[in-house]
């Protein structure tokens, strides 16, 4: 980076990810400026909008493998503050504030594997998938300088990853297929509405044979069983 400049920083950033065609290439770009910030380890989360009761999730990192293992053994997910705290876009945790103390467990078991420190922020991708961006260090806070240029870095960054990953056509970026013809589109946005298939036709002007063989084609892809949780999934993901 020529500059420390943040203005500068994201213009570089943005010219330096807008020509990657691969997920791979993009999480090089982040393992390098994880170092170039003063971090060790990173890791990106990311949680699709949908299904509501068990939505995706990907999570991609340079953590210890050890760590990783222990993680998932001991469900550590369930109680992590930043998972907690940054599920909605636009958060930021320093790992200790005192809103992390009741996910203190994870921390402390983190040190074991060199993990000591570390900054989380927030982010929402257009088709509302949350990205969580954390970055880590093996020193204790107390030896690590962490400004506020930093943390706005980091914050666009989660933005610019988002973007690079869906703009790459990776799979944590796969919501749903949201391409929709302009008569999807009519019928998907009166249905939620509230109108039945035959109000919707009326509207519209065609037959209830079409508004229903459009209604079913658009809940297979949505993988959603009835005209209801078509129009909740929709709304989730920006299309309404």
């Amino acid at each position: 980076m020529a500059s420390d400049n943040y203005f500068c920083w994201r213009n570089e950033m943005e010219s330096a990810l807008l020509p990657l065609t691969e997920p791979a290439q993009v999480m090089a770009v982040v393992e390098q400026q994880t170092a170039k910030l003063g971090f060790d380890f990173y890791a990106f989360y990311i949680r699709h909008p949908v299904p509501f009761t068990r939505p995706k999730v990907f999570i991609k990192t340079n953590y210890p493998s050890k760590w990783l293992k222990t993680y998932e053994k001991e469900q550590y997910e369930k109680i992590d503050p930043v998972i907690t705290y940054c599920q909605t876009p636009g958060k930021q945790l320093l790992w200790n504030d005192e809103i992390a103390r009741e996910g203190s467990r994870v921390f402390d078991a983190a040190k074991e594997f060199g993990i000591c420190s570390g900054f989380s922020c927030s982010g929402m991708a257009k088709n509302r998938a949350i990205g969580i961006l954390s970055m880590a260090s093996g020193k204790p806070f107390e030896n690590i300088e962490l400004k506020q240029e930093t943390q706005l870095k980091m914050q666009h960054l989660v933005v610019l990853l988002l973007e690079a990953l869906q703009r790459v056509r990776d799979i944590s970026m796969t919501v749903v297929d949201m391409e929709l013809s302009p008569r999807e589109r009519e019928i998907l946005q009166w249905t939620a509405e509230g109108k039945t298939s035959a109000e919707t036709a009326l509207i519209l002007s065609i037959s209830e044979n079409t508004v229903n063989f459009h209604q079913k084609n658009m809940q297979k892809r949505f993988n959603a069983p009835n005209r209801t949780q078509l129009a909740a999934y929709a709304a989730a993901i920006g299309l309404l």
